[in-house]
């Protein structure tokens, strides 16, 4: 009996929270349109911070994986490096909080499909999650609940485990920032789901690095961020209007260097992106992640809207890194579009009305199921003396 009722606890803690769970609404995906066209290195300050947003030290007993060196080592070895901002992002633990010198983030997510959120600017934790299994309006109620939490949302690692299909993506909102690269693996095909559906998400790039000795998993994905310095109200401004770009190394060294990007303008519908370093391969790419143009060994190259072109984000191979920059978006010269799901409060409260009767019915049953009280033994009604004895 204890053990069927301690599986009984442990089955109800890991159901109840999809109890909780609104159903939502979601906007039909549309195209970005407009005569306008956003650029978001419109008007760049021109120091970049180097960061890495997601790193793991030793946090809860060794238990999520970060087992091999402190937060205080990890922000160390970035600084290092030569990384201004050095992030920390135990997860649901805020590190910062805790007096180490990295920015305020935590990464979100206890569940068996990695569905894991970065929360950037962080003031406090959201402990809520569904562990088991996550529908798209589950998906969507805890991206609204981590972002109460902080001031910018980044979907981690997407393509982990199918964590956030791009079937997914094209629906989901309130999101402002998408994980491109994850370490060596990258998630352009999600990126462009998004952006192909009127998202205007922009890439960050990150190591989700578990152990400093790991070499492979250092220094192989980071950011670039056009902010006046590592503060996190600077760093947390220029990641939300875009101001920066996502780069992936493709030699085997980890130090600081190499090109960056001076410029990208835009003018009469033609986009011109400048670099400051060696030749370099450019690649502009278009709605659909479709290859519209690409350019080689050149340190500048231009491209111009044509009248399908809803947006082009362009990609730079240099001889040591890959350069994600985020797209120029057609809008109509006011705002962005701002997709929001909405909760359906119909299908909300049916489904509640269904969890509360499954309970009803559940409890029934186990009632029903317990076993009845042993009956005591009919005794005979003859005494020992009177029992015949052969």
């Amino acid at each position: 009996m204890l053990f069927k009722s301690v599986l009984l606890i442990v089955v109800l803690a890991g159901v109840l929270p999809y109890g909780c769970s609104p159903i939502y609404s979601f906007p039909t995906p549309s195209i970005f349109a407009g005569s306008a066209f956003l650029n978001p290195y419109a008007n760049l300050h021109g120091t970049w911070q180097r960061a890495n947003l997601h790193a793991h030290g030793r946090a809860w007993g060794g238990l999520t994986n970060g087992r091999r060196q402190s937060d205080d080592e990890v922000a160390r070895r970035y600084r290092e490096l030569g990384y201004s901002v050095a992030g920390v992002s135990d997860y649901h633990r805020i590190a910062a909080h805790d007096g180490v010198a990295t920015m305020p983030i935590y990464e979100h997510g206890y569940n068996l499909g990695k569905h894991h959120q970065l929360a950037i600017g962080a003031r406090r934790v959201e402990w809520f999650d569904f562990p088991l299994w996550q529908s798209l309006s589950h998906e969507q109620f805890i991206i609204d609940r981590v972002r109460q939490t902080a001031d910018l949302v980044a979907l981690a690692h997407p393509s982990s485990r199918d964590a956030y299909s791009p079937e997914d993506l094209q629906l989901l909102t309130g999101y402002q920032l998408l994980e491109v690269l994850n370490g060596p693996f990258p998630n352009e095909e999600a990126w462009d789901a998004a952006l192909s559906s009127g998202h205007a998400v922009w890439a960050v790039a990150n190591d989700d690095s578990h152990d400093l000795s790991e070499e492979h998993r250092i220094a192989v994905a980071w950011n670039m961020i056009d902010a006046p310095s590592s503060s996190t109200s600077d760093v947390v401004a220029a990641l939300g209007a875009g101001r920066t770009y996502a780069v992936a190394r493709s030699k085997d060294t980890i130090a600081a260097g190499g090109a960056t990007l001076a410029s990208v303008a835009v003018s009469d519908g033609t986009v011109v992106v400048t670099l400051a370093g060696a030749p370099s391969t450019f690649t502009f790419v278009g709605q659909n992640g479709e290859v519209r143009k690409t350019v080689e060994d050149v340190t500048s190259a231009d491209y111009t809207f044509t009248s399908t072109d809803t947006y082009i984000r362009t990609v730079i191979q240099t001889p040591s890194t890959t350069m994600y920059l985020n797209p120029l978006i057609r809008y109509d010269g006011v705002r962005l579009p701002a997709p929001a799901a909405t909760i359906d409060t119909g299908g909300t409260w049916l489904l509640r009305l269904s969890f509360v009767l499954g309970g009803f019915a559940l409890i029934l049953i186990l009632r029903r199921r317990r076993p009845a009280a042993l009956a005591p033994t009919p005794q005979s009604g003859l005494g020992r003396g009177d029992r015949n004895v052969a």
